[in-house]
């Protein structure tokens, strides 16, 4: 098999990409956005935005970036796949916050945010009424299985911050539906929230896992639609004892499957989604799309779409 092409890699002298049109009709409107980073230097194993890829990351200077910040700009945001591992955000969240700027960032990882409480003391004094953090997977096991280096005293920590400075959540983000997740797993993620529910409300948002191509996880399966939804089920039953202070934020376990077949495919996936889009864009446009490409172009998708076509969900 030969190597894959090298992948394309933007000049460090083009960084940081920014807004060049701020509309109030846009999901993040009236908020300029602008790399703090590229890349990531970390290596869970579900993740595009690896290490590996790109050689990691790179970073750009507080001042570069406050360069770039239009007078005009009221608000803005710090994009990047790790900006809280960025050594010099509390520096630079502190002198946007100074200039009398509201801030937002992209992600936060909790073991930064457990280690430099800053961080959350400036996002807030910036406008945050919600501290987000991600645990990726509902056990340690799990957490371990895919090398994402959170544990829960991290989240823990991350909660007890959230209280201090009087955030009206702490949402979690998470993946259920992972390789080898067995019920053991969601009760240990059941635990884990009531505990965390007793220091500060939390929300947990959770996502069905899609394996991407070239991961280190490509090749994993599809939990199935049912499976998902039965874990989801288990999980909300599980919260009712914390009396409304942990509650699920679940996305559709359908439209995960849609992504994990156009995540997985090639140009017949185009074709797939052209027909779909064409028939309305319903769940069942979708899933007949997919049944009526040739199988023997869609081999690695052909387990998944049995166990949807075959459990009529």
């Amino acid at each position: 098999m030969n190597d894959l092409p090298q992948i394309a890699k933007a000049s460090d002298t083009l960084l940081p990409a920014r807004s060049h049109i701020i509309s109030p009709d846009s999901e993040l409107k009236n908020m300029f956005l602008i790399e703090g980073e590229r890349g990531c230097h970390r290596s869970c194993t579900f993740c595009v935005m690896r290490r590996s890829t790109n050689g990691g990351m790179r970073l750009v200077t507080p001042e570069r970036i406050l360069s770039f910040v239009p007078e005009h700009a009221k608000r803005v945001g710090l994009v990047g796949a790790a900006i809280s591992d960025h050594p010099k955000l509390p520096n630079l969240l502190s002198r946007l916050i100074e200039s009398g700027r509201e801030i937002g960032v992209s992600s936060l990882r909790a073991d930064r945010v457990a280690r430099k409480p800053e961080i959350a003391r400036l996002l807030r004094i910036g406008g945050y009424q919600t501290l987000t953090v991600a645990s990726d997977a509902p056990s340690q096991r799990l957490r371990k299985e895919i090398s994402k280096g959170t544990l829960e005293k991290h989240i823990i920590d991350c909660a007890k911050q959230a209280a201090e400075y009087k955030y009206r959540i702490l949402k979690v983000y998470m993946m259920l539906g992972l390789p080898d997740e067995q019920e053991e797993d969601i009760h240990e993620l059941i635990k884990f929230s009531l505990e965390l529910s007793k220091i500060h409300p939390i929300a947990l948002g959770v996502a069905p896992f899609v394996p991407k191509k070239n991961t280190p996880m490509d090749s994993s399966p599809f939990a199935g639609i049912k499976p998902v939804e039965h874990h989801i089920k288990i999980l909300k039953k599980g919260l009712r004892p914390s009396k409304g202070r942990a509650e699920v934020r679940p996305t559709s376990a359908k439209w995960a499957w849609v992504e994990y077949m156009l995540a997985q495919g090639g140009p017949e996936a185009g074709l797939a989604t052209v027909q779909a889009v064409n028939n309305g864009g319903s769940f069942s446009s979708w899933k007949k799309a997919f049944k009526n490409l040739d199988p023997n172009r869609m081999s690695p998708w052909r387990r998944s779409l049995n166990l949807v076509i075959g459990n009529k969900s």
